[in-house]
């Protein structure tokens, strides 16, 4: 719309304002408004032109459409960039499963609110860490707005149910007499490399990778004391290190007698063996734990040797991790404070611990109820 309006010296001037649409990068009303053209013409010649230059950039918009899957590989590509290596990889893993797979072919501007609350409700009855997914995939859609393909993220207006998955995983763990009978079984049967992994995994508490990542130089047999300083993990279809989980990660472990004299031995045996095949195994970086060609043990050989030992033998099931757990429920049962404990196995948050303390305990309280009932035998 053209209007003329009067200075107050009696100048006529006009003035524009003009509905030019809904703003394909704003999802808002824009308005072209423009005063001071001395003629009809000018104004009109203005208010046509930005009509045309508004519709010309709508057009531009529209064309402009990408499919979700596009600006998902994308985000990936940046989010590699500040997140570790394995973290990267497991967030991809986790999310081509749940996300990719559920809109990888709608066009990112077309996904409806309905659709995402389906999602989103499938995740939360099935999955116990949906809450990652609804953030990621809220994080993807954002990272396409600023990338002008969508004006509103459809995610942002889904209502989260309560999680009705099954309660958080708590790796199994053995008890005393449970874990020595594992360690004899081993020993007894099991090569001298797979022994002293055990063994490790059950008197320090690591983690997996950080196990795999030791070299000698971490380890002081005279001192009796273990320093975690890097893990070993897999990314990409290789290894490679990395730096430990968070910064209380980072330790010194004290080690018993008898677990350092295994590593000793195990020392002298890799050293004689490599020694044959020509490998000088006093590098500075010689891994503590390689395969009799000094290639780094992998984390298949681990697991799926506990598995087979475990089937053979007839033993209850525990994973890997839960060495850690069976360390740190044992460090419990022998009266350690939980501040040493935290400390010990490098929980970043007391929290950690008391959680692992809580199911150490909730078992205890079974183990006693279920001794009295066989004491009273009623």
């Amino acid at each position: 719309m053209i209007k003329k309006y009067k200075l107050k010296n009696g100048k006529i001037l006009y003035k524009v304002r003009v509905y030019l649409g809904i703003s394909p990068y704003t999802g808002k009303e824009e308005y072209y408004r423009q005063s001071g053209f001395t003629s009809y013409q000018e104004a009109k010649i203005a208010e046509t032109r930005h009509l045309a230059h508004f519709q010309e950039h709508k057009k531009l918009a529209s064309e402009r459409m990408a499919k979700f899957e596009q600006i998902y590989h994308l985000w990936f590509k940046q989010y590699k960039k500040n997140v570790k290596l394995n973290t990267y990889s497991t967030q991809l893993m986790v999310a081509d499963k749940y996300i990719l797979s559920e809109f990888k072919d709608y066009y990112i501007d077309q996904i409806p609110i309905e659709k995402c609350q389906e999602v989103v409700n499938k995740w939360y009855s099935t999955y116990t860490k949906a809450a990652n997914l609804v953030s990621i995939t809220n994080r993807i859609l954002d990272y396409g707005i600023s990338l002008r393909y969508l004006t509103y993220n459809p995610m942002k207006d889904v209502i989260r149910p309560k999680n009705t998955h099954k309660e958080k995983y708590d790796a199994p763990f053995y008890g005393k007499e449970e874990i020595t009978e594992f360690l004899t079984i081993v020993e007894e049967n099991e090569s001298l490399l797979l022994y002293t992994i055990f063994r490790v995994l059950a008197f320090t508490g690591l983690r997996k990778g950080e196990l795999m990542g030791l070299q000698w130089k971490d380890i002081d047999l005279k001192t009796m004391q273990l320093k975690v300083q890097r893990v070993l993990a897999f990314a990409d279809g290789k290894y490679y290190y990395q730096e430990p989980k968070t910064a209380t990660s980072y330790r010194n472990i004290s080690i018993d007698k008898k677990t350092c004299q295994i590593l000793f031995k195990w020392r002298q045996y890799q050293r004689e063996t490599l020694f044959k095949l020509g490998i000088n195994a006093n590098q500075e970086d010689q891994l503590v734990f390689t395969m009799d060609d000094n290639s780094n043990i992998k984390a298949r050989y681990i697991n799926n040797n506990l598995n087979r030992i475990i089937k053979t033998h007839k033993l209850p099931f525990i994973t890997v991790h839960g060495f850690r757990h069976t360390h740190c429920s044992l460090l419990f049962e022998a009266g350690v404070p939980n501040k040493e404990v935290q400390e010990r196995l490098g929980h970043a948050s007391i929290l950690t611990t008391m959680n692992i303390y809580a199911h150490v305990t909730k078992n205890k309280r079974e183990e006693t109820a279920d001794k009295f009932a066989a004491f009273l035998q009623i």
